[in-house]
């Protein structure tokens, strides 16, 4: 039986997946380069219907961004496993069936958001991860990123930062969350094991802090 989980936390801006380890203190981010993929894929489609070609923008182009997120994908999903082996860990994840209508986008995000599957680097996760013998488990999203790893209580988000104003804990929002996913219990499992993984954060400094890899 698994005793420890690491927390892997997906986004539609900046980082796609953020894995924490609340047991060691690690903190690993993948898929900066994700963003970028989208944002030259979307110029190219925008010319291509201005230049009165949108059946090769809907076609080609998107086939040529969706394999590059694949790729992408796969190598995610890899390094979370590989991580998670290392450490003898179980793999904690959000239930995102509802992502498209919980999630507030700005304008801005949005094409990223919908752009991204989510859904693959879970399916790749959970597929590779039976292979291996490694637990997947799903929980609530509900306020992750808001409220405090620490201590529990609900902390502020502004933009990507995360502070506490009852025990003082400062972090990374998105860096935040996968700690919360990590420490909350499965859907399947209760209330019970709620943040009993906290004791990690007794020697941890209160500024944004990301172990290297």
């Amino acid at each position: 039986m698994v005793r420890h989980w690491i927390g892997a936390d997906l986004n539609s801006t900046g980082h796609i997946a953020v894995v924490a380890n609340p047991t060691t203190g690690k903190v690993q981010k993948y898929g900066k380069e994700a963003p970028h993929i989208h944002k030259k894929y979307c110029k190219m489609r925008r010319r291509l219907y201005i230049e009165g070609h949108p059946r090769v923008a809907k076609e080609k182009i998107q086939h040529k961004e969706n394999r590059k997120i694949k790729d992408l994908n796969h190598k995610i999903s890899r390094a979370t496993l590989k991580e998670a082996a290392q450490q003898g860990c179980g793999i904690k994840m959000e239930r995102l069936s509802d992502i498209r209508t919980t999630v507030s986008q700005s304008r801005s995000s949005r094409p990223t958001l919908h752009s991204w599957s989510f859904y693959q680097i879970q399916y790749m996760v959970e597929y590779k991860a039976k292979l291996l013998g490694i637990p997947v488990v799903y929980v609530d999203p509900a306020y992750t990123s808001q409220r405090c790893s620490r201590c529990g209580q609900l902390g502020t988000r502004e933009g990507k930062d995360f502070s506490c104003p009852h025990c003082g804990h400062v972090d990374y929002a998105d860096v935040n969350a996968s700690f919360n996913i990590a420490l909350r219990p499965s859907l399947e499992e209760g209330d019970g094991r709620l943040h009993q993984d906290r004791d990690w954060c007794k020697g941890r400094i209160d500024t944004p802090q990301e172990a290297p890899s």
